[in-house]
């Protein structure tokens, strides 16, 4: 899997082919997710973004299913494990096939022939509005962490438990002399927010996209009809192992909380839920590298380890690409 970056210096040599062809006498594959995609629908110039969405379209053999497809999955198998009372009794099994037809077919070929269009679509312009809110409140969240003298090297020791300034409703079932792993009431917020609330989280852009997926097998207002049950579920009984999405979501975006915040990191987030569909990932960015290593040590699932690509060391990308996965 290859970040943005890569896939910039790609377009920019119009050696998608190229790539390609060297990826596979190495025995690679190329997979891409659509968070790729919309992530370069933000590029401002019309010939350079036609140009990356071609290398794209050409090296990739296999195009992923949508992050919020997949997280949603964790979520189901656990509502089954653990709640099978939320469970619909008749799953809407058409709405999934047309969603996933969408992201994994008709969404490449609408980027390829209106990419111009689709840039100024929902789903681009929504994700320019949330890099926008999430950066402001990631370094908003940098600046308490730091005054309060956190260590984010050891995820697994980062807890929380609920304080005056907790809302009541999250601490429903939650006794304030508890403390639980951090990712916890993370993740707790995001999907009730996706659920129940029916408006546009602050911490994912994806909101109404996991009710739907999760809500064409799950009942959500069976899920949702209480907040302590809904609370213990997320605090006490879902297993890390069973959602690993969900915790590299949160350990991304808690990792980059370390480093130096930028307008790249809510997609990096999003690129990072993506990491057990893959390997190998290859990027020229040496802070993400930083932040995908520590989180590959610690996941609780294999996951694709990161690698630097650095192409002012060679003669063109895809010489730097292939000289970076000869070492592997």
């Amino acid at each position: 899997m290859l970040d943005n970056n890569i896939w910039s210096y790609l377009g920019d040599a119009r050696a998608g082919d190229r790539f390609r062809t060297v990826a596979h006498s190495l025995g690679h594959r190329v997979v891409t997710a659509p968070s790729v995609l919309l992530e370069v629908l933000q590029h401002p110039h019309s010939d350079m973004r036609a140009a990356i969405i071609e290398a794209i379209t050409t090296a990739t053999d296999e195009r992923l299913r949508s992050e919020a497809d997949r997280e949603g999955a964790e979520v189901i198998s656990e509502v089954r494990r653990l709640h099978p009372e939320w469970m619909r009794a008749v799953p809407d099994t058409g709405r999934e096939a047309t969603w996933r037809t969408y992201w994994t077919k008709r969404f490449w070929r609408e980027a390829v022939k209106h990419h111009d269009r689709l840039r100024n679509a929902e789903p681009a312009r929504r994700t320019a509005r949330t890099v926008r809110f999430l950066v402001d409140n990631q370094k908003e969240q940098r600046q308490r962490w730091r005054e309060a003298g956190f260590d984010l090297r050891d995820l697994s020791r980062i807890t929380s438990a609920p304080s005056e300034e907790t809302p009541i409703e999250q601490r429903a079932g939650w006794p304030s002399d508890e403390w639980v792993a951090a990712w916890r009431p993370y993740s707790q917020e995001v999907y009730w927010h996706a659920f129940a609330r029916g408006r546009r989280s602050m911490f994912t852009h994806e909101e109404a996209t996991y009710a739907d997926w999760v809500g064409a097998r799950v009942d959500l207002r069976a899920m949702c009809a209480s907040r302590e049950a809904f609370n213990r579920f997320w605090l006490y009984e879902v297993e890390r192992a069973y959602m690993p999405r969900a915790w590299l979501r949160w350990a991304a975006d808690t990792v980059q909380m370390d480093m130096k915040v930028t307008s790249g990191n809510p997609l990096d987030v999003q690129h990072a839920s993506y990491l057990p569909d893959c390997d190998v990932f290859l990027t020229a960015d040496k802070n993400f590298v930083r932040v995908l290593d520590r989180i590959a040590e610690q996941a609780p699932v294999p996951v694709g380890r990161a690698h630097r690509v650095e192409p002012a060391a060679h003669n063109g990308i895809v010489e730097a690409i292939e000289a970076t996965l000869r070492t592997l």
